[in-house]
């Protein structure tokens, strides 16, 4: 991870995020290490210690796209409704979840990341909205945050 702490210092935007995943998912395969993750996972399922190991391996990662969330949606509305810690254990998981898929259907995990991709592009859009439409989405959102 440590190897990665620059790219994650310097992200200032979801679609930068992305292009770091992508680019780390791109290394990581390279390297075999998305097979060997695979492997740990499966046989986590029975082993209790394993499991543990795999579990804070994989916090240091949500911690650190933790921090990224939370600088990149600073001042977005977003931020004001999103379970933050929630957000970047999703993303953790999605990114593991897609690693794997996209070793039996590599179209279908490219065009995930491509969807993903687009749901940053509206989140930019979101960011840029005036004062007015800002303000309606804010209790738009706070609205459905209550639910």
């Amino acid at each position: 991870m440590a190897f990665y702490a620059d790219r994650f210092a310097a992200v200032t935007s979801l679609r930068e995020l992305l292009q770091v995943g992508r680019d780390l998912h791109a290394t990581e395969l390279a390297e075999g290490n998305v097979s060997v993750l695979a492997q740990m996972l499966a046989a986590a399922q029975s082993n209790d210690r394993l499991a543990e190991s795999i579990r804070a391996t994989m916090q240091l990662w949500t911690d650190e796209i933790e921090a990224v969330l939370r600088r990149v949606l600073a001042g977005s509305p977003i931020a004001e409704v999103a379970d933050v810690p929630g957000l970047a254990g999703a993303i953790s998981s999605a990114f593991v979840g897609l690693e794997l898929f996209e070793g039996i259907d590599a179209e279908g995990g490219r065009r995930a990341l491509d969807a993903i991709d687009q749901l940053a592009v509206l989140v930019e859009v979101m960011d840029e909205l005036g004062p007015l439409a800002t303000r309606v989405l804010r209790s738009r959102l706070k609205k459905v945050g209550r639910k």
